[in-house]
């Protein structure tokens, strides 16, 4: 009899769960579609010269060995030339990619959560979610720019090499599995290489296996580290002037881990997320299950350690309010995944004073994440809205491009928009195509709305 309540607990849980999945997913499609920006823009302008040497048959093939801005490019690369040729230059397609590898990441990171989660009404909420992190409104300021498929071959990469390198029992297949995923991930966005130094951790904390194993499993993991760093290096930009000190990095990773659910209170989000490590670290140390802490451990790894990397290249250039980027924050949201998943899985044995403040700290950090989530609608929404401004006024005013408008459609130099803006306009892609008539009447920069 117990065996069967438990069961029908089980099935409702998976069936609530796998219903928000649904609900989650298909308002960020509506949304990213609405919201896709409507022509290259920023960095993805860098692509027009690219693909217009792809349709006259002159890109060589080293084009996807080459980086940009310091990250191996490859996967995007050929994405976005199938997506743009396949649908004739339309920036909605763009999305498409995107939106699928999302889905199949936080399909991966859903199951584990039901898989980890306890068998109570606590780990029911947990695995709600967990779901609500995995498919999270901050991912739209990703979603809607073709560009950013790279993150979502990293966030899809990450997730596969930490659920392999977590795994009970692990075997040589289990451990090429992770390495080929960190190859997938590296292969799409620098911040892949967060994935070294997590992985030798998960490998250091694994009791089930000797020390010899132990060093064997780890031994391709430096090798590669190796490879992958000595590339970044080669091809990353100009250092910054002043390298950043401790302490400027040290916030400049709280601000990026804070700003995954409190990006709109800058103050708050770094003690968010201070708390947060600490909390997560005083509960794997404190646990009697720790083997099935480790994958969660393993998000909150990758978190830290990729917003170490992101300050390390941006916070002397930039300083530490940089990291509140909307493009970080679905870099970010693992380690609220894994603080989760911790919390989760210490909830199976704390006793009731633990619990309480578990489920307390919890509760906060949700109502946070609730709160960021409407900030980075709105914010998806401004990004689009301000990108069909753009996109108006050079489709109006072309060739008499001005420099602020050229500085609007890509910050770094005004030359290199106007060469690959005047790429757009041989191939006739949007802004130019026929399609992108409406853009006309789109308001422009300060006119009457």
């Amino acid at each position: 009899m117990a065996g069967d309540v438990g069961d029908g607990v089980d099935a409702r849980r998976h069936a609530y769960v796998w219903t928000l999945f649904a609900a989650l997913a298909a308002g960020l499609a509506v949304a990213a579609l609405a919201w896709h920006l409507p022509m290259m823009l920023w960095d993805q302008l860098d692509f027009a010269p690219l693909y217009e040497a792809w349709r006259g048959g002159t890109l060589a093939v080293s084009a996807f060995a080459s980086a940009h801005n310091g990250h191996l490019f490859a996967l995007p690369y050929a994405t976005l030339l199938a997506t743009t040729s396949l649908s004739a230059g339309a920036p909605w397609a763009d999305a498409i990619p995107s939106l699928l590898l999302l889905l199949a990441y936080a399909g991966i990171v859903v199951r584990a959560a039901l898989r980890d989660m306890p068998p109570t009404r606590d780990g029911g909420a947990l695995a709600l979610a967990t779901t609500f992190l995995a498919l999270y409104p901050g991912d739209l300021a990703d979603l809607q720019w073709g560009w950013q498929v790279a993150v979502f071959f990293c966030l899809l990469g990450t997730a596969s090499a930490v659920l392999r390198l977590s795994a009970p029992a692990p075997t040589w297949r289990t451990q090429l599995g992770a390495l080929g995923a960190a190859a997938l991930a590296f292969a799409s966005f620098a911040t892949a290489l967060a994935l070294v130094p997590t992985a030798l951790v998960l490998i250091a904390l694994r009791d089930d296996l000797s020390p010899a194993r132990r060093l064997a499993c780890a031994a391709p993991w430096l090798a590669a580290g190796a490879l992958a760093l000595a590339f970044v290096a080669a091809a990353a930009p100009s250092a910054a002037a002043t390298a950043p000190g401790p302490a400027l990095i040290a916030l400049y990773t709280l601000n990026y881990l804070g700003a995954g659910v409190a990006r709109f209170a800058t103050a708050l989000a770094p003690l968010a997320a201070a708390a947060a490590l600490a909390s997560a670290l005083l509960w794997f140390a404190a646990a009697t299950e720790r083997a099935k802490m480790l994958p969660w451990l393993g998000f909150v790894l990758f978190g830290v350690f990729g917003g170490l990397a992101t300050a390390l290249g941006r916070a002397g250039a930039f300083g530490s309010g940089q990291a509140f980027a909307a493009r970080y924050v679905g870099l970010s949201m693992p380690f609220w995944i894994g603080w989760i998943g911790i919390a989760g899985v210490a909830l199976r044995t704390a006793p009731r004073p633990q619990a309480v403040r578990v489920r307390a700290a919890i509760a906060f950090v949700a109502l946070l994440a609730l709160v960021n989530a409407v900030q980075m609608t709105r914010k998806a929404a401004r990004t689009a809205a301000e990108a069909r401004e753009i996109a108006g006024a050079i489709r109006t005013d072309y060739p008499q491009l001005d420099d602020r408008l050229l500085h609007r459609a890509y910050a770094d130099d005004p030359a290199v928009a106007r060469r690959d803006i005047d790429a757009l306009h041989r191939m006739r892609l949007p802004p130019f195509d026929p399609g992108s008539a409406e853009l006309e009447c789109a308001p422009r920069p300060g006119g009457a709305a």
